[in-house]
This record gives C-alpha cells, sequence and structure tokens, in this order.
C-alpha cells in the first residue's frame, strides 16, 4: 500500500508542500511561544498571553474558515496552495522589524493565519483527486505522520535555531519552507472545482446561506458530524497544551521550554508520529469507533494523571515516567485525528469538500477558544498541572457521552 502510494508523483509534491509548510508554521509557532511567555514572564498574566496568541492563530478560522471553503470550491486548488504558500512566505519576514511588540505579534499572526484559513481546506479538497479512494487511508496516516513529524522536528529546532543565530533566523527560515511548499505546488496539475461560473460578488451573497445550510447538513448527517466532532475535541486538547507547555516545562522541570522540550514536545511529537505510522494498518483490521473510544480513554487517562506527577519528583523514574507518558498521548491522538479524518473525507462528496472541511476548521477553532482561554486562566491562578487536569476531566465527560449514545449508529462509521 505505501509503496504503491509513494508511486503516486503528485501524492509526492502535496506530501513534501504540506511537510515544509507545515515545518514552516510549527517553527514560527514555537518561537512565537516562547517569545510572547518570555516578553511576559514578569507579569502575573504570562500564560494567559500564550493564551492571546494561541487564539490569534485560531480566531481567522472562525471568522473566514467558511467563506475561504466557498471560494475553494470554486477555485483551481493548485492556485489557491500557490498563492497562500507565497503570501505567508512574505508576512513572515514583517516579524523582523517589531517581534518586541505583542500587539504587532497577535496582528501579524491574525493575518498569516487568515491565508492559512485557505490552504487547508484546499489541501484537504485536493487530496481525493489526486489519490484514490481505496489509498486514502494510507494517505491520511502519512499526511497525519508528517504534521506530526513537522511539529517534533519544527519545535525541536526552534530553541538551538533561537539560542544559536537569534530569534530573526526563525522568520528567514520560515519564509524559506513556505517558499519551497509554494514551488512544489506550482509544479501539481490544476485541480479545478466541479463548481464553476459563479463570481465572486456572488458567492459572498451565497455564504451565509451556505453557512446554514452546511451547518443543518453536518448537524443532521452523524457521519459528517461524528469526525468533525472528534476532530474539535483534539484541537481543544492541543490547543491546551500549546498555552500551558512554558508554564509547565518550569513547573515539571525548573526549566524553559527551549530546554525541556527534549521531555516534552519530542517524545508527545514521536509519539504523533509513531500513531500516524501504525493508523493504516490499525483501521484495516479495528472497527473505527472502537479506534476513537480507545484514542479518547488513553488520552483522559494521561491528562488527569498528570495532576499527580509532583508526588513522584523525587523518584528516580519521575523524568521516564513523564516522557513515556507524553509519548503514549501522542499515539492517541493520532488514533483519534487519523481516523476521524478520514472518515470525514470519504463521506463528503468533492462538490461540497471545500465548504466541510471550510466548517470543519471553524469548529475546531471555536471548540479551542473558551478551553484555551481558561486553560491559560487556571494556569496563572492556580497551576498549569490543574489546567491539564480539568482539560482531561472535559474530554472524558464527552468520551463516555459519546460511547453512550453513538453505538447505534455504529454501522454508519464502520462502512
Amino acid at each position: 500500500m505505501y509503496k504503491r502510494l509513494l508511486t503516486n508523483r503528485n501524492f509526492l509534491k502535496i506530501w513534501l508542500a504540506q511537510l515544509f509548510s507545515q515545518l514552516a508554521a510549527n517553527l514560527l509557532n514555537f518561537a512565537l511561544i516562547i517569545r510572547v511567555f518570555e516578553l511576559s514572564a514578569n507579569t502575573k498574566y504570562a500564560n494567559i498571553a500564550v493564551s492571546l496568541l494561541i487564539l490569534a492563530f485560531g480566531v481567522p478560522s472562525i471568522i473566514f474558515a467558511v467563506l475561504a471553503g466557498a471560494y475553494v470550491d470554486h477555485m483551481d486548488r493548485k492556485k489557491v496552495l500557490v498563492i497562500t504558500n507565497i503570501a505567508r512566505a512574505v508576512l513572515v519576514l514583517c516579524f523582523l522589524l517589531f517581534e518586541t511588540n505583542l500587539m504587532f505579534v497577535y496582528l501579524m499572526v491574525f493575518v498569516i493565519s487568515t491565508f492559512s484559513q485557505f490552504f487547508t481546506p484546499a489541501e484537504a479538497a485536493a487530496m481525493p483527486r489526486l489519490v484514490k479512494k481505496r489509498d486514502l487511508t494510507i494517505a491520511n496516516s502519512f499526511f497525519l505522520f508528517t504534521l506530526y513529524g513537522s511539529f517534533a522536528v519544527g519545535y525541536a529546532l526552534a530553541g538551538p535555531v533561537i539560542s544559536s543565530f537569534g530569534q530573526n533566523a526563525v522568520y528567514w527560515l520560515t519564509s524559506g519552507a513556505f517558499m519551497v511548499s509554494a514551488l512544489l505546488c506550482l509544479t501539481l496539475p490544476r485541480i479545478n472545482a466541479e463548481l464553476k461560473g459563479i463570481n465572486i460578488a456572488q458567492i459572498n451573497s451565497q455564504v451565509m446561506s451556505m453557512i446554514g445550510q452546511t451547518t443543518k447538513k453536518i448537524l443532521s448527517t452523524p457521519k459528517l458530524s461524528f469526525p468533525i466532532l472528534n476532530l474539535s475535541i483534539i484541537q481543544m486538547m492541543i490547543g491546551v497544551i500549546a498555552v500551558i507547555a512554558p508554564a509547565l516545562s518550569i513547573s515539571l522541570f525548573n526549566q524553559s521550554l527551549a530546554v525541556a522540550s527534549t521531555k516534552i514536545i519530542i517524545p508527545i511529537s514521536i509519539g504523533m508520529l509513531f500513531g500516524a505510522f501504525i493508523s493504516g494498518y490499525i483501521l484495516r483490521k479495528s472497527k473505527k469507533i472502537i479506534t476513537i473510544d480507545l484514542g479518547i480513554g488513553v488520552a483522559v487517562l494521561i491528562l488527569v494523571s498528570s495532576y499527580f506527577l509532583p508526588r513522584l519528583e523525587s523518584l528516580a523514574l519521575y523524568i521516564p515516567v513523564i516522557v513515556i507518558g507524553v509519548f503514549i498521548l501522542g499515539i492517541a491522538v493520532s488514533m483519534i485525528s487519523v481516523t476521524a479524518q478520514t472518515l470525514l473525507q470519504v463521506n463528503s462528496s468533492d462538490e461540497e469538500r471545500g465548504k466541510i472541511f471550510g466548517m470543519l476548521n471553524m469548529m475546531m477553532n471555536i471548540a479551542a477558544t473558551i478551553p484555551v482561554l481558561i486553560a491559560g486562566v487556571v494556569a496563572d491562578i492556580v497551576s498549569p498541572l490543574a489546567a491539564i487536569s480539568i482539560a482531561g476531566m472535559a474530554i472524558g465527560i464527552f468520551g463516555i457521552y459519546q460511547f453512550l449514545t453513538i453505538r447505534k449508529h455504529e454501522a454508519i462509521y464502520n462502512k
């Protein structure tokens, strides 16, 4: 299966484009998280400042994702991929001017994320046109593997790059990676959508109606609402972890996140890589609902139990326990993500896929907005570990509800 997929040249192009694009995004994200935490470290609101940064990445999705998905459904996805990468490459260099100004950082992150709202549905909608249906699960495993691999490499590189070459080096590297992604996308064939002949003015006039129709369709179609809901839960989890990570590294190891990345960021990333790699095999032999439920259960167990980690600090196995725990958490995240992403792609048609994935992007960020803010407040007022544990309990309540109610629809998700 993997060999057959890797002989598909167009898949290789979009896969490598994703690799460079995600590497750029994660390198930038990690560098900015560190920078914002440093700039606000002497205040009582350091975690809230990081929360606002995460929201600056997420709010554009709430505002523009569905509109972007509507445009993508009427456009050559290749052009969208190329233009959004070039725009982000140029905008990243603006951080060279005012990166010590928090308001400027938030503003530029907001603008860059706005362009990303067009890239995400275009990439997701292009995949089924470049890959045969029988290879979609494996293709998604590759994409999730690349997503988490770039997360590991980007986050691991940021600290050494900043300490060796300075903060500005990150911006140059990020811009270069976005440009490489643009060049790779430029070599793809045209990927026109089936919907044609509607101009921008007409699209704008139809967006509100489309939002209502798409929302109604998702809510009334379990095979769409189920994967979207689970992907939204994963986004919430990742957002909370990102907000808490700088303070968590100080709380657990008395080290900055750049130094402690080998104990938190890299293990969870390797777990995500491993989980994404094996998900293709798991999904061929296991029911999709069971895979998702198992992933949620494992994630909840690790997040909630993290509250008791300080009691193990005197033990020799303290650091190994944390490393193994976050590694397993990474596997659980991949199990949920690959399964849900595959379900959503298989169960949406080509002409509506841009809208569906645009709505997904919006819903994921809506789901994360309030928890991310709450996590920052709880971390500042109580502790980072308390924030992580509360997030775990909230996901656990969702998991129990889903386990008790979704069984009646099991046949839908296991076709």
